[in-house]
C-alpha cells in the first residue's frame, strides 16, 4: 500500500505533472493546453483534486520558452514554472522539477513537453497508483515513430545497460508516477550525475508498468540527440556498475598471461632450435597492442575517476533562477 490509507484510496487525489523543457517555445502552449484540459476532466470525474497542477521546468532555454511559461501562468492558477539558472541536463531538471513538488501533491507524474508520450495514459497511472503502487513506469508499446537510427541507437542503449549489470526496464525513459513517499525517498540521493530511470528502481516501493503509443511529434524537432543519449549511458553505467573495472582487470590478466606464453614461446625456441631472426612486424605489433589495450582501461578507469571527482565537489546540481507557484 502507497501512502494512501485505506479511506483516502477513493478520494481524489492532488496530481503534479513534471515536464523538463528545454527550448520548446514552438510546442509549449499546445502542451499546457492539451494538460489543463486533461486535469479538468478528471477533476469533474472525481479523480483529481481542483488544485492538480502543471509544473514546467526551464532547463536553462535560450528562445521564448520562459516568457510563455510567465504568460501561461497569469492565464492559469494550474500552471507553475520553475527556471535554472543555466541548462543543467535533463536529469537535473526532472529532479529539480520532483523535488519543487514532493511537499505539495499526493503525486507526481513526469514526461515530455513536446507530449510524445501520450497524456491520456496518465488516467491509467492513477488507476495503479489507486491499486497501491508508489512507482508506477510507463513502456511504450513500439518504436513505429522513430527513425533507423533513433531505433538502433536505443536498443543498443538498453542492451549494454543490461549487459553492464545496471537494473533497468526495456523502452521506459521518463513518464512515471511517484508518489508523495517515494518523491521523500528519492530526495535521499545526493548524487550530482543521477541516473533516475534506474534509482526509481532502487527505491523498494511497490512497482508497475503502464503501457503507451508514442506519438508523432507535431511541432519542433527533438532535443535528445545520440550524444546526450551516450552520455546519458556513461552516466548510467559508471553510476550504477563495476562490470567495466571487472573488464579491466580481466583483460590484464588476458595480456599477462598471453604475454607469458609468448616469452615461454620465444625461449623455447631460441633453446631448441636457434634460428629465430627478430622481426619489426613481431616488436611492433604486440606494442601497440599492449599500448592501445593500456589506454582503454586508462579511459574506463578515468570515467569512474571522473565520476568520484564530480561527487566530492558536492556542487550543486541545479540553480533556480525563477519560480512561479
Amino acid at each position: 500500500m502507497n501512502s494512501l490509507n485505506k479511506e483516502e484510496i477513493n478520494l481524489p487525489i492532488r496530481l503534479a505533472i513534471v515536464l523538463p523543457c528545454f527550448n520548446e517555445n514552438e510546442s509549449i502552449e499546445l502542451t499546457a493546453s492539451e494538460l489543463t484540459s486533461l486535469i479538468t476532466e478528471m477533476t469533474h470525474e472525481g479523480v483529481l483534486k481542483k488544485n492538480s497542477f502543471i509544473l514546467f521546468v526551464d532547463d536553462g532555454s535560450t528562445d521564448k520558452t520562459w516568457p510563455i511559461i510567465v504568460r501561461l501562468h497569469r492565464d492559469s492558477h494550474a500552471i507553475k514554472g520553475l527556471k535554472l539558472s543555466r541548462n543543467f541536463g535533463h536529469q537535473a531538471a526532472l529532479l529539480a522539477g520532483l523535488n519543487a513538488v514532493t511537499n505539495e501533491c499526493d503525486a507526481a507524474i513526469s514526461l515530455d513537453a513536446d507530449l510524445q508520450q501520450d497524456p491520456s495514459a496518465i488516467k491509467k497511472f492513477l488507476c495503479e497508483f489507486r491499486k497501491g503502487s508508489d512507482i508506477v513506469l510507463g513502456v511504450r508499446n513500439d518504436r513505429k515513430t522513430d527513425g533507423w537510427l533513433k531505433k538502433q541507437t536505443a536498443s543498443g542503449f538498453y542492451m549494454l545497460m543490461k549487459t553492464m549489470g545496471v537494473n533497468i526496464i526495456p523502452d521506459h525513459a521518463d513518464y512515471r508516477l511517484l508518489s508523495k513517499r517515494a518523491l521523500e525517498a528519492l530526495s535521499l540521493f545526493p548524487e550530482p550525475n543521477n541516473f533516475l530511470r534506474a534509482t526509481c528502481l532502487l527505491l523498494g516501493y511497490r512497482k508497475s508498468t503502464v503501457n503507451f503509443d508514442v506519438r508523432e511529434r507535431k511541432i519542433g524537432q527533438s532535443k535528445y540527440t545520440v550524444s546526450k543519449m551516450i552520455r546519458l549511458a556513461l552516466h548510467g553505467i559508471t553510476s550504477f556498475s563495476i562490470v567495466p573495472l571487472r573488464i579491466v582487470t580481466l583483460i590484464g590478466f588476458l595480456i599477462f598471461f598471453g604475454s607469458m606464453f609468448m616469452l615461454l614461446y620465444a625461449l623455447w625456441k631460441v633453446l631448441f632450435f636457434g634460428d629465430t631472426v627478430p622481426g619489426w612486424a613481431s616488436t611492433i605489433a604486440p606494442i601497440y597492442f599492449i599500448g592501445g589495450i593500456q589506454l582503454i582501461c586508462l579511459g574506463v578507469v578515468s570515467e569512474y575517476i571522473g565520476q568520484i571527482y564530480t561527487t566530492v565537489k558536492n556542487r550543486p546540481r541545479w540553480i533556480c533562477e525563477d519560480k512561479l507557484d
